[in-house]
């Protein structure tokens, strides 16, 4: 029974010290994880839910749409303007609507005053995207115009080489018939000219 006892009593020290390494080891996870919250920013995980949009069906990034524009109406959540102005933003959602996304994240700077960092640099970042975008559209709107002019210049062109083929075509023609015309004039047919009487 002693040993018993005396075998709790040196094991109780090690399991003591076990367990406090186990809660020294624990202690920078909560810290890092309360230090994640702290800086994810005001508007929580933006990057999550830009993950989240990006794995959602049609239907569901209709719906999401018309709950971020419900809560806008009714609220004006700044950070509502910056989901909504993401949703817009994306290239493959069928309602993308780059000026309004750009309207979106104006409102944003403009009324939140003290935006958290990362929601701040999430937002210039939508922003530098949206008007790259732009810049891409304004570019192929440009080479789509001139495309545009050069095809209606190669046009006019096109029948402007048909016309001067027809008239060569045309040319070439009288041409032939003067020739002909000359020489039936240098050498008149024998049955013209007059026979001698015998």
């Amino acid at each position: 029974m002693s040993s018993g006892i005396n075998r709790i009593r040196v094991l109780f020290p090690l399991l003591l010290i076990l367990l406090l390494w186990m809660l020294s080891a624990c202690a920078p996870i909560i810290y890092t994880k309360s230090l994640l919250q702290k800086t994810a920013g005001q508007c929580g995980g933006l990057l999550s839910y830009y993950e989240a949009l990006r794995v959602m069906s049609v239907e569901e990034l209709e719906q999401e749409q018309a709950m971020l524009r419900v809560s806008l109406n009714h609220t004006e959540i700044p950070c509502d303007q910056l989901r909504l102005a993401m949703l817009l933003g994306m290239p493959e959602f069928r309602f993308n609507n780059d000026s309004e996304a750009e309207q979106l994240l104006k409102d944003f700077f403009e009324k939140e005053k003290t935006p958290a960092i990362q929601d701040k640099q999430i937002a210039w970042l939508l922003a530098d995207e949206v008007q790259w975008r732009k810049k891409i559209q304004r570019n192929q709107q440009t080479l789509k115009n001139q495309l545009q002019k050069e095809r209606a210049i190669s046009l006019n062109l096109l029948e402007q080489l048909t016309k001067a083929q027809s008239t060569l075509k045309q040319l070439k023609n009288i041409d032939k018939n003067i020739n002909a015309r000359e020489q039936e004039i240098s050498t008149p047919s024998t049955d013209k000219i007059p026979h001698e009487p015998k």
